[in-house]
């Protein structure tokens, strides 16, 4: 008897994997049209192959890809990111602004009693919630002017974070099949982001909130469940109640900025280094206990503050330190408080981003590992330029200006720009038509240098650089009028 069930379980086993493996057999990735470009097609073909064979709708894949192609000006903005581009000082005060203050402080009145709900449950301070908000869709106002498919096919085909940007569109299907969102829904801006807190769709999945109970998490349209939404990534990422964000500090005469490169220590330790609180209070026995950084974001000439573990947590949000600052004097202001206390150090200027690819590469040469140059300014630069710096017995806050590249473009011998109070007016900088140009004929005489897109990289700046040789210019690398005048010449 037990012989006889044991083979007749065989058996169903047997027959169901048998019915499994014709199932598996005949599901059919979906075939498209041509968007008009091969090499995407490829790509196209290829992801919704492998998302069926890992389980995802065939028919859901068909809607989200179908009738797209890859949207250049998505690139272009992925790689022009505020927060790596422009001026520290530039971001803060584009951003914190009286317009989005009332509009905050508008909002949080509206909402009442709800925000304070959401507070009470997730712990995380209502006025940081509406700071991310602000700023990541002004509090709904911000149009949303992509798709999520286009925005992350886009991404994903480019290929600088492929596998990443794949896994959004898997999650994107999964949200489709489950009847989270129609395709008609998943309205986002440029990097996929969707509605009014920008989630992505994994993060969308696992931490949008339905609020008020009405059965759908809706990010769009809904300012409760965009509020919660908000409150529990946060709280999901380590948000700790009650505790500050960051104080602003003084920094004794004579102080080690070295010692701004993300090391972490107790505000006690920090206190007994001869930092104090710029408003001149002293710290309370819970907050002499929090680990925190010290942080200088605009160099040893401007404001220094104590990042303490909730600033870390808004970095989640995004990985950006101009991010979480604008997020916490957003979050200020609509308490009713001031923001900072130093000025920003304009007057010292910043480097743009094809300076900071310059300085990138000559660090590298010079034995400094910034990372594969780039032209943003992270982490990894950081660490080099402040490298650097102490060698050269500068103060090592780590901050690029114009002085520091002049210093560095001198140990690597090459040319030096001029003090910007200079009467010579010189060669001028080549805008993206200049450099296109300059790009063809620089090819045409033999120079490998991939695309002529108008856009400086390391490729582009190696050839000019070797036709300064060989022109017997300064060899600089830099893409200028006079060089584009010797190209001319040459490829005549």
């Amino acid at each position: 008897m037990a012989r006889a069930l044991l083979m007749a379980v065989l058996a169903a086993t047997a027959i169901a994997c048998n019915s499994n493996f014709v199932r598996a057999q005949t599901v059919q990735a979906p075939t498209f049209a041509t968007s008009g470009n091969a090499d995407f097609d490829g790509w196209r073909d290829d992801f919704a192959a492998r998302a069926v064979a890992q389980g995802r709708d065939p028919a859901v894949l068909r809607r989200l890809l179908s009738g797209i192609s890859p949207d250049p000006s998505i690139v272009t903005l992925d790689q022009q990111q505020p927060e790596f581009v422009s001026p520290v000082w530039d971001y803060v005060n584009n951003r914190v602004t009286d317009r989005r203050i009332a509009a905050g402080q508008a909002m949080k009145a509206s909402m009442g009693s709800t925000l304070t709900q959401i507070q009470q449950r997730y712990g995380v301070d209502a006025d940081i919630v509406l700071g991310i908000w602000a700023l990541e869709s002004n509090l709904g106002q911000a149009p949303l002017n992509y798709t999520a498919p286009e925005a992350l096919a886009t991404l994903a085909y480019e290929g600088r974070r492929r596998a990443q940007f794949e896994n959004y569109l898997l999650a994107l299907c999964q949200m489709v099949e489950r009847g989270l969102a129609t395709p008609d829904e998943l309205r986002s801006s440029w990097a996929g982001a969707m509605g009014q807190p920008q989630f992505m769709p994994d993060v969308y999945l696992t931490l949008a909130v339905d609020w008020d109970g009405d059965g759908k998490r809706d990010i769009w349209t809904n300012n409760a469940d965009v509020a919660a939404s908000i409150a529990n990534y946060l709280q999901n990422k380590g948000w700790r109640a009650g505790e500050p964000v960051f104080d602003e500090v003084r920094l004794p005469t004579g102080f080690d900025f070295s010692l701004a490169d993300g090391s972490t220590r107790s505000v006690s330790d920090w206190e007994g280094l001869g930092v104090r609180r710029v408003d001149g209070g002293a710290w309370s026995v819970t907050d002499r206990t929090l680990q925190s950084q010290l942080f200088l974001p605009a160099g040893a000439n401007g404001p220094a503050l104590l990042l303490h573990p909730n600033f870390a947590v808004i970095r989640r949000y995004n990985n950006s330190d101009r991010y979480a600052l604008v997020v916490a004097l957003l979050a200020r202001a609509f308490e009713g408080r001031g923001g900072l206390v130093a000025s920003w150090p304009t007057q010292v200027g910043s480097l743009n981003r094809d300076q900071t690819l310059e300085l990138q590469t000559l660090l590298n040469s010079l034995g400094y590992n910034s990372g594969t140059p780039d032209g943003l300014f992270g982490s990894g630069t950081r660490r080099a330029v402040r490298a650097f710096q102490t060698d050269q017995h500068l103060a090592a806050d780590g901050f690029p200006t114009a002085d520091l590249l002049n210093q560095v473009r001198a140990r690597a011998g090459v040319s030096v720009d001029p003090p910007a109070s200079s009467s010579s007016e010189g060669p001028r900088a080549l805008d993206a038509r200049g450099v296109r140009e300059l790009q063809r004929l620089l090819k045409r005489m033999g120079y490998r240098l991939g695309a002529a897109d108008g856009s400086i990289g390391p490729a582009t700046r190696t050839a000019i650089r070797s036709f300064q040789r060989r022109r017997h210019m300064d060899v600089t690398g830099r893409a200028t009028s006079d060089v584009l005048e010797q190209a001319r010449r040459a490829a005549r």
